[in-house]
């Protein structure tokens, strides 16, 4: 029994970490974006492009790959990812042109979807139903840690050495995690191994993504998603070119943003775990839209740093909420593939909005962003959606409970 929460606790830390940096290594570029401007004569209106490419290569790997990822060590599957991801992340630095980087940020982006799928998979795996929107919300709080941690030192050594120092230091990290999950990660090749009893009772790929269950869980991150990534690439650039709000200050903004986030979702990983399913999403969900209607179409009406700080904890709640939902869809030994899976779509859908918004959004002669409001009442719109698509989710889990116990 120690042996096995030593383990856990060794699982659910590295994946953490690991969550963190791969989020954090994403997530900078976008309060980069000024700085990209600046340096590499990249237009505002692109900023979009890089996550935006990234988020779809991510997508594209995961979905073609997600078949086989539950066929292997998840160790050593996740140990490959990382390292080769780590080392372009790195080479990013050496980028002289917005073309270069384009391409290598994109390529590194190839690798993310695999290492999520893995990585959650490996949570699930490790952790009994009862726990897991606990253990769920504490890997996302990742998020908020790569806002907190990740996000303000890159923008501090961009502002102090150069943009391309971050890359070098994120990058570096990556490897000696891989490093870390060679020596403390467990071999995990238990869902590799399919007994009679869950050989019968087992369903095959192209059954599982054809599944009601499947479509509704993967369609509730889909739109989740896609609403908020309308406005997460452009929140620097719309911060310092429309609210004039000063460049030095907003890694301070990303920090209250991420501590807020830590503790909404750890609250609310506790709440999913006592039963609170419903409830739980449809006040992550309303807060998202309130937040939204405050900081976007009542520009100016409350601080930044009050209207970013609910905007992040809500939006990261409403996200852990939802993972710790959908991971009760997949059998052991579909789990890496549908997490793929369930990656695949939701880099889909914020590789669309990143590129939706930058098609859509203009820039004026002063670098203000035109048309950031329209994007904002889509968001709110697919805020609103997400707590009618869960419920729909939990009566075809109870339905699929239900059946299997009838056979």
């Amino acid at each position: 029994m120690d042996d096995h929460l030593k383990t856990k606790s060794r699982v659910l830390r590295l994946a953490l970490l690991i969550n963190m940096l791969s989020i954090g290594t994403l997530m900078m570029v976008m309060p980069l974006g000024a700085d990209f401007v600046k340096y590499l004569n990249m237009q505002p209106e692109h900023i979009g492009y890089i996550s935006g490419g990234a988020t779809f290569a991510s997508a594209l790997v995961g979905f073609f790959l997600a078949p086989y990822l539950d066929r292997y060590d998840r160790k050593s599957a996740l140990i490959l990812f990382l390292l080769v991801r780590s080392v372009i992340i790195i080479i990013c630095g050496f980028s002289t042109t917005q073309n270069e980087l384009l391409f290598w940020f994109v390529l590194a982006g190839c690798f993310a979807g695999p290492i999520s799928g893995l990585t959650m998979a490996s949570v699930i795996d490790i952790t009994e139903v009862k726990e897991r929107g606990k253990a769920i919300a504490f890997v996302a709080s990742g998020f908020s840690l790569a806002a907190i941690i990740i996000v303000p030192i890159s923008l501090e050594l961009s502002a102090h050495f150069s943009w391309q120092v971050t890359f070098f230091l994120f990058g570096s990290i990556g490897v000696g995690f891989s490093l870390l999950s060679h020596w403390y990660f467990p071999s995990m090749v238990g869902h590799k191994v399919v007994g009679d009893k869950l050989q019968s009772s087992s369903v095959g790929i192209t059954e599982m993504i054809t599944s009601p269950v499947f479509i509704s869980a993967l369609s509730i991150v889909g739109i989740s998603m896609f609403g908020h990534f309308l406005l997460v690439p452009n929140l620097s650039t719309f911060f310092q070119f429309n609210l004039h709000f000063p460049r030095e200050q907003i890694s301070v903004l990303y920090l209250l943003g991420g501590v807020a986030s830590i503790f909404s979702m750890r609250l609310c990983g506790q709440m999913l775990d006592k039963g609170w399913i419903t409830q739980t999403v449809w006040v992550t969900s309303i807060l998202v839209a309130v937040v939204t209607i405050i900081g976007f179409l009542w520009q100016g009406s409350w601080p930044l740093y009050v209207v970013f700080t609910l905007f992040m904890a809500s939006s990261s709640a409403r996200s852990a909420s939802v993972s710790a939902i959908t991971s009760r869809v997949p059998l052991p030994h579909q789990r890496a593939a549908f997490m793929s899976y369930q990656g695949t779509f939701s880099n889909v859908a914020a590789g669309l909005a990143s590129a939706v918004s930058s098609l859509y959004l203009i820039s004026d002669p002063a670098g203000r962003l035109i048309g950031i409001e329209t994007l904002a009442m889509v968001t709110i719109g697919c805020a609103l959606m997400v707590p009618f698509m869960v419920k729909i989710l939990m009566n075809l889990l109870t339905r699929r409970q239900q059946t299997a116990l009838q056979l």
